[in-house]
């Protein structure tokens, strides 16, 4: 998933990065607790635990925080989700797995 989120920050906004420049966290959360504002997706669509996979990039020059994450099935890893924030504001997201 770090390939993919380096390739998303660069098609969304051309910035481009490599693996080192980036921190990143997986954590099990309930669909209740993802913010309805930057997880673009409803809850019927979701299983009641669901894995976020989320990369952070913090752009040294202008401050700015890049934060790319994934949502996924926390026994299949079907992708449920993706999506940009940038300064914590949903920027770009994607539903589906028709991402290859």
């Amino acid at each position: 998933m770090m390939d993919e989120a380096i390739i998303i920050l660069k098609e969304q906004v051309g910035i481009t990065t490599q693996e080192t420049d980036w921190s990143f966290e997986s954590v099990t959360a309930e669909r209740e607790e993802l913010d309805p504002t930057i997880i673009k997706v409803t809850d019927t669509d979701l299983p009641k635990l669901v894995l976020t996979h989320l990369y952070l990039y913090v752009d040294q020059r202008s401050g700015n925080d890049y934060v790319v994450y994934f949502i996924t099935d926390t026994t299949s890893g079907r992708e449920f989700t993706r999506g940009l924030l940038i300064e914590g504001k949903l920027h770009w997201y994607s539903n589906g797995e028709s991402h290859d």
